[in-house]
């Protein structure tokens, strides 16, 4: 912090002086600063705004939920949300003391912005966009959804085999099976997900990494993971052969936006990452949460719960695992249950308003314009 102290003590003599700072909520300590200069300061969250609210909510729920009260058997009503249990939270924030403490601490400095941005869209979260605007004394400017239209992966290989793949299935017919760009799974687990994909009897596409060396999911960068057909020396003894006319199973990594586009994606299951609900929801792909970390069991309540455009793997209480029969049940029901029109529909919607959020005239482009007019004011005024 001292050196963008100083970074800023150089910039304000500028002739085109500095204005305003935009910081990630793990980088809080620069909203003080900016103070120091007066300029404006913007937290941006890559979140939903319904874990923005628990955010800002967090010093407020730490006298209901402390760090060694994680089992709080209540709901948890965070304001303009759709109420949540304890075990919802983000599990990274209540680990340990220290871990604790230190998000405390960032969620404390977020009124000290003059406002904060996140990507999502305002008819999405309308309610909860309300209220952050109107309980909080915050500027509130909701830009998205902003998501990733291209690929900066060098195995594009990969990419042309799915999407060939694809091109040969019915419209609506395949459930892409992803978590993520860093999420695992143990190999029990893995197991039991390829047994369920089997039983369903519907065709998938499935991104298969190496399994958590650990008996719980785990998170871990594919830039440590060898690209190889190895990867399938650890699915089920003849799963590959045995379901080789039912799906395509490719090692770590697709080019994701282009598969929720294409006509032959009918579902989605999900670790509920908020950049992969947004591509999926602006592709109008229905939705299986199987939520592992962060804000994932946060954007599952969302989902399922309050926009009602997915549904939820449950876990065995005992073992905490998703077995077969209840993950092949959950995917019939997705891909070809009762279920499926109305889940269908309210997902169109949803992707209507997703594009029209950033049309010309749409709500996510106009709180971008009026950001920058914020700025360009604080600007003039400097000069």
């Amino acid at each position: 912090m001292q050196s963008f102290r100083e970074t800023l003590r150089l910039s304000s003599t500028s002739t085109k002086p500095l204005v305003a700072i935009i910081a990630d909520p793990f980088a809080s300590q620069a909203i003080e600063i900016a103070k120091e200069f007066n300029l404006l300061s913007f937290i941006y969250f890559p979140f939903s705004a319904m874990t923005t609210s628990l955010q800002l909510y967090l010093p407020t729920l730490h006298q209901q939920v402390s760090c060694e009260h994680k089992d709080h058997t209540h709901l948890i009503q965070i304001p303009g949300c759709i109420p949540i249990r304890s075990q919802d939270l983000p599990p990274e924030i209540f680990r340990d003391r220290i871990s604790y403490e230190l998000a405390l601490q960032h969620c404390k400095m977020i009124p000290l912005a003059d406002g904060v941005v996140f990507n999502s869209f305002l008819e999405m979260e309308e309610s909860t966009v309300k209220n952050l605007q109107y309980n909080n004394n915050l500027l509130v400017y909701v830009v998205g959804p902003i998501i990733q239209t291209g690929s900066n992966s060098k195995n594009q290989s990969n990419g042309s085999v799915c999407v060939k793949w694809l091109d040969n299935q019915k419209p609506n017919s395949v459930l892409y099976v992803s978590f993520g760009s860093g999420g695992t799974l143990s190999q029990q687990q893995l197991n039991e997900l390829a047994f369920g994909l089997e039983l369903s009897g519907q065709k998938f596409l499935w991104v298969v990494r190496e399994p958590s060396k650990s008996s719980n999911v785990d998170y871990q960068s594919v830039e440590n993971v060898d690209d190889d057909d190895d990867i399938f020396k650890y699915l089920p003894n003849g799963f590959l052969e045995r379901t080789k006319d039912q799906g395509l199973v490719v090692p770590l990594w697709v080019p994701q936006t282009q598969i929720l586009s294409h006509s032959s994606t009918g579902g989605f299951l999900t670790h509920c990452g908020w950049n992969s609900i947004l591509e999926s929801i602006f592709e109008g792909v229905p939705i299986i949460t199987w939520p592992l970390f962060a804000d994932q069991g946060v954007n599952d309540i969302l989902l399922t719960e309050g926009l009602k455009v997915g549904l939820k793997v449950k876990f065995n209480e005992i073992n905490g695992v998703a077995e077969r029969d209840e993950i092949g049940k959950v995917i019939r029901d997705l891909m070809i249950g009762e279920e499926r029109s109305e889940i269908q529909q309210r997902i169109y919607e949803l992707k209507d308003a997703a594009n029209g959020a950033l049309a010309k005239d749409g709500s996510s482009i106009r709180a971008l314009s009026h950001l920058g007019t914020q700025m360009k004011s604080k600007g003039i005024n400097k000069v």
